[in-house]
This record gives structure tokens, sequence and C-alpha cells, in this order.
């Protein structure tokens, strides 16, 4: 059932896309079958190979626009894109490969209250639903006031993740996605708006589903160590050794790390320069160890004596 809000809150909705036609498609309905529909819909289209063709409007007269890019950018500047072309006073963001459910706009517009005066920041973000393991709940606490944004991401596990993420379109360029980076931009967004003096909203209930698409392409980034080093060397200097310790240990060992890093930091902790968080820490130091190629090829034989013990 569809709800009346005051029109004042015009929305607009921006999806970064590159060559997920299919996906683009189910995200688009998500946000056309919302209960409160936004004005427009903008799909920056990041230098796909395909020929990407879309309707001028679609669902319940929700205008849509495909901004076309020569030359690959990546999702963040992207979305800054899509930024400088909005006309909705509130801005939201959904990936290609991500869904809404469908009162999402409606809540996330409810909590944001009433238009505040121009000089005031605040972003909303909520939890949202893995779809790819069990539809598992992302994100179960809020920040506290005076938290700040690394000790909620890496010391307390706090989940920010950008389909969920609104904003209003007059804090564009003070809050922005940083178009350098191409991992981690969910947080360097918050960490970025909590420097900006910017509020948070935090709604707990899960309005997202995430999705973990398996393209090659996203395989390889998340893989890849070197995209998570950038946002690491950006943010070094304000990193407590708690901080350092979690994003070593939660993050940049599940990449592929070169053995010299790898020594690196073994020597680190040994110098107890760093610290292996949690009570699983022989596991995490042996992971270190062996790498992410040891860990695959313990879980590949793992298969083959299960498989063989299932013959016998």
């Amino acid at each position: 059932m569809r709800c009346d809000f005051d029109n004042a809150y015009n929305v607009s909705v921006i999806i970064p896309h590159y060559n997920s036609l299919d996906l683009l498609w189910v995200a688009i309905e998500s946000i056309s079958s919302q209960t409160v529909v936004p004005r427009e819909i903008i799909v920056v289209d990041d230098a796909s190979g395909l020929q990407l063709e879309l309707p001028g409007r679609c669902g319940d007269n929700i205008v849509l626009r495909l901004i076309r890019e020569s030359e690959n950018h990546g999702a963040a500047w992207c979305r800054n894109r899509g930024i400088e072309e909005a006309t909705g006073d509130l801005i939201a963001f959904l990936d290609a490969d991500d869904r809404w459910l469908p009162d999402k706009l409606e809540r996330c517009i409810a909590a944001f209250g009433p238009k505040p005066a121009g000089n005031e920041a605040k972003v909303l973000f909520s939890n949202v639903v893995l779809t790819d393991a069990g539809r598992r709940i992302l994100g179960n606490r809020s920040p506290y006031d005076g938290q700040s944004m690394l000790d909620f991401i890496l010391l307390e596990g706090g989940y920010i993740q950008t389909s969920s993420i609104m904003m209003w379109r007059h804090q564009y360029p003070l809050i922005s996605f940083d178009a350098s980076l191409r991992r981690h931009q969910d947080w360097d967004f918050a960490i970025r708006a909590e420097m900006a003096g910017c509020v948070f909203v935090y709604l707990h209930d899960a309005l997202v589903e995430y999705s973990l698409s398996e393209s090659p392409a996203r395989i390889s980034k998340a893989i890849s160590c070197e995209p998570s080093l950038v946002f690491f060397e950006k943010y070094n200097k304000l990193m407590s050794k708690g901080h350092v310790s979690s994003f070593i240990f939660n993050v940049l060992i599940y990449k592929k790390m070169s053995v010299a890093l790898r020594l690196a930091i073994v020597e680190r902790v040994l110098l107890r320069e760093i610290e292996i968080p949690g009570k699983d820490w022989a596991s995490l130091f042996a992971r270190l160890v062996i790498g992410w190629g040891g860990v695959n090829l313990i879980k590949q034989l793992r298969r083959i004596i299960q498989a063989q013990d299932y013959s016998t």
C-alpha cells in the first residue's frame, strides 16, 4: 500500500552501474515498488560495455535518468556524479546488485524528521540483510553519542553499508565519497561525515537486501589486499593500536597479502606492537603465517578427505 507523504520530501536515488543489467532492473523494481516512491532514479553507467537503454519513467511516474560515462571511474565517483545531477532534497544510494525492502524510503523519511536548516548535516543508515548467507542480518548496534566512527566500525563491529545510506543534498560536497578508494568507501564516507560534524541517524531494522555478487571483477577486488591498504594508509595516522590490530585481523588477514607484508605483521605481533584480538588468536596467527593461499589449500585438502570418507 502506498503512503502519502508531504511532497517537500523529494528523494533522488543514485545507482552506480557497471555491466550488471539484469541485477540493475531488479534494483530499480525494488525502488518503484516502495510504499513512498522517490522523485527520480539516476543510473550512472560507469563505462559499461553494454548498450544500456532506459525508459524515461518507471513505476508510479518516477523519472528514470541515465548518465553515461566514457571512462571507468569506480562506484564512489559515480555516486558523487549522481549527487551533482540530482534534483531531490534527499539523496539515497542503492548499488545495482542490492535491493530495498518495500518500506525503506518511508521509514527513512520518517526518521529524518522536519527539513533542517541549511547548515545542518545529517546522515542515516540502517541494518542490512546479507542474502548470500541464509539471510543473515549485518549490523546490530548504533554508534553512541560521542563515539568515533573508527571505534564504531573497527572496535565495536558496527556496520555501515552504502545501500542503506541517506543524506540531504545540500550537504554535498561537504560530505561525499572518495573516488580514489575502491574498497571501504562506506567506512570512509562515515568517517568523513563525522569529521564534518554530521549527526547520524540509525535504524535498527534491516531495510536493504545486500548481495555479495560473484562477478569476476568483484571477487578479484575482494581478494586483493591493495584496495584495503589504500584505505589503511589514508587513516593510519588516526588509528590507535586497537584500530590497527582490528583492521589487520578482521580485514587484511582474509586478503591475498605478499610474504613481505605478512612477515612484517608477524614481526610487529612478536614485538607486541600489534595485538591479536579475540580469543581465537591461535587460528588467526596461523592464518597470518600461512597466508590466503595456504588457507585455501587446507580447505581443498579437507574437501578431498571428506569426499574419500564419504565414498568409502
